[in-house]
């Protein structure tokens, strides 16, 4: 094999950048807020569980909900607004 062969099989073999899937920390509605930019977005809908106590994020009149106390109170210290027990 030619040098040039080599260094086109070892470029061809070469780790591409991958995507490592993450939870994100979604809320019971399958949604989050990205805590780098504050935007909220919702990935695949889950199911939610019947009786189980949520909690809502409210800034600028938008609700948000599916939060644990913890997690939206969280919310409330990093982006404002306040939170509400549904």
């Amino acid at each position: 094999m030619t040098l040039r062969t080599v260094l086109i099989a070892m470029l061809l073999c070469a780790p591409c950048g991958t995507a490592i899937p993450h939870s994100g920390g979604t809320n019971g509605d399958g949604c989050h807020t990205d805590r780098r930019t504050g935007d909220y977005h919702c990935h695949t809908p889950k199911t939610p569980i019947s009786g189980a106590i949520t909690y809502c994020h409210v800034v600028q009149g938008e609700r948000r909900c599916g939060y644990s106390r913890g997690t939206c109170q969280n919310l409330v210290a990093n982006y404002g607004g306040f939170c509400r027990q549904e």
